[in-house]
């Protein structure tokens, strides 16, 4: 076998092992964080729901709410 291919059969095994580390560590970290949630019976559609929620969310400033008297006020308390 040539040296070439040698180290190319290496390199993809040790990216191999990188990203396979990572989805563990994500998935760990990830287990973690749903363990402390208190319902764990959810449904894969109820998150998927959820992350969908959270992801198009639009969330308005809060200034972009307040009138002009609120606005006035906080400027000159």
């Amino acid at each position: 076998m040539k040296r070439s291919a040698k180290i190319a059969i290496i390199s993809g095994i040790a990216a191999a092992v990188i990203i396979s580390a990572i989805a563990l560590t994500v998935h760990f970290r990830l287990s973690a964080i749903e363990g402390n949630e208190v319902s764990k019976n959810e449904t894969a559609s109820q998150i998927a729901k959820e992350i969908v929620g959270n992801i198009t969310e639009s969330k308005v400033p809060s200034e972009a709410t307040e009138s002009p008297a609120q606005h006035a006020k906080e400027l000159n308390p």
